[in-house]
């Protein structure tokens, strides 16, 4: 299955297979998403879902309970 998301900052628009992380299937059809350190450390490529859910293997250290509350979102771990 596949997901599509628009990221509004960057005004791009791509497709996340089943599994696989937002940030890497942005890199794989050239969006450039800004990112760092790609295990959820580091928090630069947070994001805010306006749309949809995201599920982690485990939740990313940058980012709290309080943070997903508010829909945020670490695109290097999150997978729709």
């Amino acid at each position: 299955m596949e997901h599509r998301v628009h990221w509004l900052e960057g005004d791009a628009t791509f497709t996340v297979a089943s599994g696989e992380s937002v940030l890497d299937a942005a890199l794989r059809q050239r969006v450039a998403l800004p990112h760092d350190c790609r295990f959820g450390g580091c928090g630069t490529c947070r994001v805010k879902l306006l749309q949809g859910s995201v599920q982690y293997e485990e939740q990313p250290f940058a980012l709290g309970d309080e943070d997903m509350a508010r829909g945020e979102a670490i695109a290097c771990q999150a997978r729709p």
